[in-house]
């Protein structure tokens, strides 16, 4: 088998990111790495302007190689079969959008090349491929300014079966009379603190930054256990019912995982659950080997 080439690009809340991935050594090309922030509150031509100049920039860097597609991971809900944009905040002002059509026209690529996936599942598939394949049943899991989660069947993403939610994603599964994300995500760390301290954060590392300076130390603790105990009782039924060997969890938030992972470990054992739990620090990397395997 030649060395087939395409892009692998991660469209996340903020930011896109994106790198040519040899398909048959399943390796991203380190040189043509390129990563832009983007406040999601532009407007549609920003956004896609934006796009347009990283995907450009990533290919140039590369001259010499071929581009035979484009593996794109973007957050639910989105119109993965039709490339239509479908969210209302993250890149709101792009909603109705044909994605698919103005990646085309930015890059050259042909749009039947050019797939689509959720995040969540590309960074499911991208650990699966690359560092574990050892395991029959994967659940990934992406927190960061939303949830994400994927189930990974002896490598193939599943989105349905025996412990599989409908359509293989959590966001939106109904929790606390709420949907799940509303327990999980950055937006919720940020009220929480807010109602036990009355200090308006930023994010997830604001908070951090307050505890690691000896302030809040108790508001934030609490907070971190009650995430902890949310996140587990989300995913314990599907732990249980998908019968996972390991579950790994990416995204923005990992960076905070000394104050969490063990509480959500204790969890799990506490309910006889025996699957890993561990953290991928590099979640960028994992979703775009996961989005560009889409072209394989």
């Amino acid at each position: 088998m030649e060395n087939s080439y395409v892009l692998g690009v991660d469209i996340g809340g903020s930011h896109i990111a994106c790198q040519i991935v040899n398909l048959k050594e399943c390796q991203p090309l380190k040189e043509s790495y390129v990563e832009v922030k983007i406040p999601e509150n532009e407007a549609a031509g920003v956004i896609l302007s934006a796009w347009e100049k990283a995907l450009n920039t990533c290919i140039q860097k590369m001259p010499g190689i071929e581009i035979t597609g484009m593996g794109v991971a973007v957050p639910s809900p989105f119109d993965f079969v039709n490339g239509i944009a479908m969210a209302e905040h993250k890149f709101a002002a792009l909603k109705g959008l044909n994605i698919r059509e103005e990646l085309s026209r930015a890059t050259g690529i042909k749009p039947e090349c050019i797939l689509f996936t959720n995040d969540a599942a590309a960074f499911g598939m991208g650990i699966w491929r690359c560092h574990g394949k050892k395991h029959h049943h994967l659940i990934g899991v992406t927190l960061g300014t939303g949830f994400g989660a994927c189930f990974i069947v002896d490598g193939c993403y599943a989105t349905f079966g025996p412990g599989v939610p409908v359509g293989g994603e959590l966001w939106n599964w109904p929790f606390r009379g709420v949907i799940a994300e509303d327990y999980v995500s950055t937006r919720w760390f940020e009220k929480r603190f807010r109602e036990l301290t009355g200090v308006k954060i930023s994010g997830l590392k604001d908070m951090v930054g307050l505890y690691e300076q000896g302030k809040f130390c108790r508001e934030a603790e609490q907070v971190f256990r009650e995430f902890s105990t949310a996140f587990g009782e989300i995913m314990l039924p599907f732990m249980q019912r998908f019968e996972a060997d390991s579950l790994v969890i990416g995204g923005g938030m990992v960076q905070a995982a000394q104050y969490f992972l063990p509480q959500i470990r204790q969890y799990f054992e506490n309910n006889h659950v025996k699957a890993s739990v561990d953290i991928f620090t590099d979640t960028t990397l994992a979703i775009i080997t996961g989005a560009a395997a889409l072209c394989d």
